[in-house]
Formats: structure tokens, C-alpha cells, sequence
């Protein structure tokens, strides 16, 4: 029995001893996990402050393509009411519409790279704020285009390589010079919030540890009320665009050259017509005719010239050969009566068409009249260039 009773009261000890080696190991365990969060958190404190200085580095280049943008957005804005026609294609439109389809072209990228840049993401959410600034800035230009472009019925001009119709869409409806203002206005608001933002950005980029150092990029300088790109500027010019007489639509289409396939022979009158925007003349045919070679069917080589400030779709040309011969001369036999041919065309500001249009029959030993036109667009007054015209004889 005592000894017995020794062992009872022994076992209490041993459980508190283990419970002891439990709590021993237990805290060696928090000690070592601790340790090892803390290494983890200070290696990667390394690794996310590397990250962001190399976002900021990229960011900065896309900043800086920005604000290049910007400048060159606001020089065309201030400047435009004032644009001078030049010699073709360097119209005051022209000269417009080039400015604004860069600027887009320009932000819709420098959008698209602060979104690439943006993985690995680096601290808080610097990478989204600097990526909406960009995409803030790119919509807003694309919107003044849209407005302009709305405003003084223009287009944006058609991108190297891209495929092309000859029924291009139709040019919006216009708008007002006051609902143009206002939707300038709104823009340039836009353009202000996106510097706002970017300024906001800057600041907490500056507190972070270590700073990150992000250059200044600024479309609307102060005093804001003037620069060109901030709301009450852009809202006043809208109205100035509208006055401005280089600005305003000239069409002009001009059937600047015609050739014939088979081409003349040297002798008899001429087997081509020609002439420029300068000057532009229709010819109509003269009393010796252009002889050309024993064959079945001719065809013409037009170009057609826009000589305005204004693209033009659905241009049709047609080429018309009527049998002309002398009195008593005896028919042309059937299936050698000429014809007419047409095609359709789309034509932008100081470019050339070249027409493919079908050939017309011809019968040996006969004289034919060739008419070209190109028909009118609405709001040409000046029809001179629009037709040419030779006598042409197919030798027997």
C-alpha cells in the first residue's frame, strides 16, 4: 500500500513536466515560424520595392509620350480656327484631321502600354490609377475627334493597309456650333480630371518607401481658364471652327487624265486628254481624230482627281463611246455600236482615283466620241474638269 500510494502521488508531476515539454515546443514552433514570416516579409520587401521602381521607370516613358501628345493636341487646338489652305493635300481640313487621328492613335496606345506594364503589379493600386489617367485621356481625344469631325462634316482619313470600299460610310449628320461647344467643353473637363488624377497619383507615389519619383505630365496647364485644352478654351473654340473659312467644305472632282487602250497610233490627233487642280478645263473633241490600231473593243484609263478639302464617296464615272462618223458613212455593224461603262469610286482629299471600267466595242473604219464624266458631288459649283472628250477612228 505505501508503495502504491508513493506512485499515485508521483504521477501528477510527470503530467505536469510534459505538459511543460508541450508548451516548451509549442512556443519554440511560434519562435521559428515567426522567424521565418519575418525573413519571408523583409526578402520580399526587397522584391516589391525592386518591382515598383521598375513600374515607375515605364510609367515615367509613357507619362513623358503623353505629354508630348498633349502639347501637340493643344498647338493644333489653339491654332486651327487660324489654318491657311496650302497646295494639295496640305489643306487647312487636312491639316486638322491629320492632328486629330494622330492624337488618337498616340493616347489609344500609350493606353494600351500603361495597361502592359502594369504585371508584376506593383505597390497598392498605383498601376490601375496610372493606367485610367491614360485611358482618361485617350477617350477624351477620341471624343473631340468624333465632336470636330461632327462639327465640320470630316472623316478620319483611312489607315495605311487597311481595306477600303468605294462606298465608304456617309459623314455623320452635322451639329450645331452649340452642341459642338458643349460637347468640347465636356471633353476638356475630362482632360482636367485626368491631370487632377495624375497629380493626386504623384503625391502618394512620393510617400511610398522608398519615394517613387514620377515626372510631371500636364495637358491643361494653369491658369487653366486659357490653356487650350481645358473646358472653357475648347467650349470657345467650337464656334471659331465653324467661321473659319478655310475650314469650311469645298468639293471639287476633276477627271484630270484619259488614255486609251490600245493606245493611238502617232499619226492623227491626240489619243489622251489631260489637266491639273490648278487650273482644270473640260476639253471636248476636235475636228481630227486620234486613230487608233485594227481591234475589237477600247478602253479607257481615267483618273479622277479630288481637288477639294472634303473625301468623297460613291463617285461614279462613266465612260460613254457613241458611234460619229461622217454623213453617208454606212452604220457600224451590230456589235460594234460603243457603249457605256461605269464604275464607283471613293476618293480622299487631295488623292487620285484610277477607275476600272469595263471596254466598250468598236468596229473597224468607224469614228466614235469618248465622254468621260465623273458626276457631282452635292455642293460643287465649280463644274470645270468634271468631263473630258476625243474623236477617236479605228483603223480599217
Amino acid at each position: 500500500m505505501p508503495r502504491a500510494s508513493r506512485r499515485r502521488r508521483r504521477a501528477p508531476g510527470r503530467g505536469l513536466g510534459q505538459s511543460a515539454l508541450v508548451g516548451i515546443a509549442a512556443t519554440i514552433t511560434l519562435v521559428l515560424v515567426g522567424g521565418s514570416l519575418l525573413a519571408i516579409h523583409t526578402q520580399s520587401q526587397g522584391y516589391r520595392s525592386a518591382t515598383s521602381s521598375g513600374y515607375v521607370a515605364l510609367a515615367d516613358q509613357v507619362a513623358l509620350a503623353s505629354t508630348r501628345t498633349g502639347a501637340r493636341l493643344s498647338a493644333l487646338m489653339a491654332g486651327a480656327p487660324a489654318l491657311a489652305n496650302q497646295d494639295l493635300p496640305h489643306t487647312a481640313r487636312g491639316t486638322l484631321q491629320q492632328g486629330l487621328d494622330a492624337a488618337v492613335l498616340d493616347t489609344a496606345s500609350q493606353a494600351a502600354q500603361a495597361r502592359t506594364i502594369a504585371s508584376p503589379p506593383p505597390v497598392s493600386d498605383f498601376a490601375p490609377r496610372f493606367t485610367r489617367v491614360m485611358q482618361l485621356r485617350a477617350s477624351a481625344t477620341a471624343q473631340l475627334r468624333t465632336t470636330v469631325d461632327d462639327l465640320l462634316g470630316m472623316q478620319p482619313l483611312p489607315v495605311a493597309g487597311a481595306p477600303t470600299s468605294p462606298a465608304a460610310a456617309a459623314p455623320a449628320t452635322l451639329i450645331s456650333s452649340n452642341q459642338a461647344a458643349g460637347e468640347m467643353s465636356a471633353e476638356g473637363q475630362v482632360f482636367e480630371q485626368a491631370d487632377t488624377e495624375y497629380r493626386s497619383l504623384r503625391a502618394v507615389a512620393a510617400t511610398q518607401s522608398p519615394p517613387l519619383r514620377l515626372q510631371a505630365s500636364v495637358w491643361v496647364p494653369p491658369p487653366v481658364a486659357t490653356a487650350p485644352l481645358g473646358s472653357v478654351s475648347l467650349g470657345a473654340t467650337a464656334p471659331a471652327l465653324a467661321s473659319s473659312a478655310a475650314l469650311v467644305p469645298l468639293h471639287h472632282l476633276v477627271v484630270t487624265a484619259v488614255g486609251l487602250s490600245p493606245p493611238a497610233v502617232p499619226s492623227g490627233g491626240t489619243g489622251m486628254s489631260s489637266t491639273s487642280c490648278a487650273d482644270p478645263v473640260s476639253t471636248v473633241s476636235g475636228a481630227v481624230p486620234a486613230v487608233l490600231p485594227p481591234t475589237a473593243t477600247v478602253s479607257s484609263l481615267v483618273s479622277v482627281t479630288n481637288c477639294g478639302n472634303v473625301s468623297e464617296s460613291n463617285v461614279m464615272v462613266t465612260a460613254t463611246l457613241a458611234p460619229s462618223d461622217p454623213p453617208g458613212t454606212a452604220a457600224a455593224p451590230s456589235g460594234g455600236g460603243g457603249g457605256r461603262s461605269q464604275a464607283v469610286v471613293a476618293i480622299a482629299s487631295g488623292s487620285s482615283s484610277a477607275p476600272s471600267l469595263a471596254p466598250l466595242p468598236v468596229a473597224s473604219g468607224h469614228r466614235y466620241v469618248l465622254t468621260v464624266t465623273v458626276s457631282l458631288p452635292p455642293g460643287q459649283a465649280d463644274p470645270r474638269g468634271s468631263s473630258q472628250q476625243f474623236l477617236l477612228q479605228v483603223a480599217g
